[in-house]
């Protein structure tokens, strides 16, 4: 069952994310990578984790992963090690790394996980699965890069009809630790004591509908200019995430949305394949807890196929920040509040 949801879901997709290497009958191993030059034309850095500001930069996105998968009958062991834009090439981060085991409909699943809250979530990191060259940030900045966590997981997939079919994922995470490089001053740590969520997928031919809950409690401590202040201990998110995606032939319309104790945010998007080139379009807007627009951002862009497992992104951006907030800016860009970013992106899966 878990192969056939798959398969579908892969279906939906605009390629392929994962083209993996047999190294036995039951062990495999595969990668993907992204590299580009951005730049922006404001000094203010654009994009948490990823800090484009108005200098040429060659590294911003750089992300390189390896994952290893071992199956056998219905047990599976999967790692994945990834080097994110705002890691060193020598601290790569565990980004998943669990035991699974199917029975009948079910797959339970423990350890190092993805967080399943977005359309793009399972393939986060992996470029060459994306239309745009970065999944739009109005939604997946909203938890700040966090990604993964350590718990367990089980998934139903039910088929509703031979052409529909629902995967009910439940989850529940345990104590766990993530810093984020909110700017070049300012550092959060979150320590996670406890979540749980569920996710659902609606998932037929030519469509896909994702709908995720997540609750988590968690300890929050800032550092500010290499000065750490007193942990805000006992602090709590609840974030509603629904997006979906549908093919008209050549014709792909995605749009998704999140809402959580302190901002809102949406996105739409349409894109149009073209043999190997894919043109699209992207609006998004983010608010705050009292409604108020804080960020919008217009995206403009050609993806060019270069090979099944190759592609490149040509795209242009405009971002405005509104009501003396950052928007997609790590800090208050002041009075000058929109950027035009420009990129150009490889991306490549093995």
């Amino acid at each position: 069952m878990n192969n056939k949801l798959l398969g579908l879901a892969i279906s939906v997709m605009s390629t392929p994310s994962l083209a993996a290497i047999d190294l036995s009958d039951n062990f495999s191993i595969s990668g993907f990578g992204s590299t580009s030059w951005a730049k922006s034309d404001n000094a203010t850095p654009l994009m948490v984790n990823r800090n484009i500001n108005d200098e040429n930069c060659y590294d911003c996105d750089t992300t390189f992963g390896v994952q290893l998968d071992y199956y056998r009958e219905a047990f599976k062991a999967s790692v994945q090690v990834v080097k994110r834009p705002q890691d060193h090439w020598s601290e790569p981060q565990l980004e998943w790394a669990y035991l699974g085991y199917s029975i009948g409909d079910f797959e339970v699943r423990g350890g190092r996980l993805r967080l399943p809250v977005f359309l793009a979530s399972e393939y986060y990191y992996v470029g060459h699965a994306y239309t745009t060259a970065r999944p739009p940030g109005e939604v997946y900045n909203s938890i700040l890069g966090v990604t993964a966590f350590n718990g367990a997981s089980v998934t139903w997939n039910f088929d509703i009809s031979d052409e529909m079919q629902l995967a009910l994922t439940p989850f529940v995470g345990f104590k766990d630790t993530n810093e984020v490089d909110l700017n070049s001053v300012t550092t959060l740590k979150f320590e996670t004591k406890n979540m749980w969520g569920a996710n659902a997928q609606l998932i037929g031919e030519n469509y896909r509908l994702n709908f995720a809950y997540l609750d988590s409690n968690f300890d929050q401590t800032v550092t500010l200019m290499g000065t750490e202040f007193p942990t805000a201990p006992d602090q709590n998110i609840k974030l509603y995430s629904l997006g979906g995606e549908y093919d008209f032939g050549d014709l792909k319309l995605t749009a998704e949305g999140q809402k959580n104790d302190l901002a809102m945010a949406w996105y739409g998007m349409a894109a149009y394949r073209m043999s190997a080139f894919t043109p699209y379009a992207v609006y998004g807007q983010e608010f705050d807890e009292d409604n108020d627009k804080t960020g919008a951002s217009t995206t403009l862009g050609l993806r060019y196929d270069v090979r099944y497992n190759v592609s490149v992104n040509a795209e242009w951006q405009k971002f405005n920040a509104y009501n003396n907030a950052s928007g997609a800016f790590v800090s208050n860009p002041g009075v000058n509040t929109d950027a035009n970013l420009y990129t150009v992106m490889v991306n490549f899966v093995f």
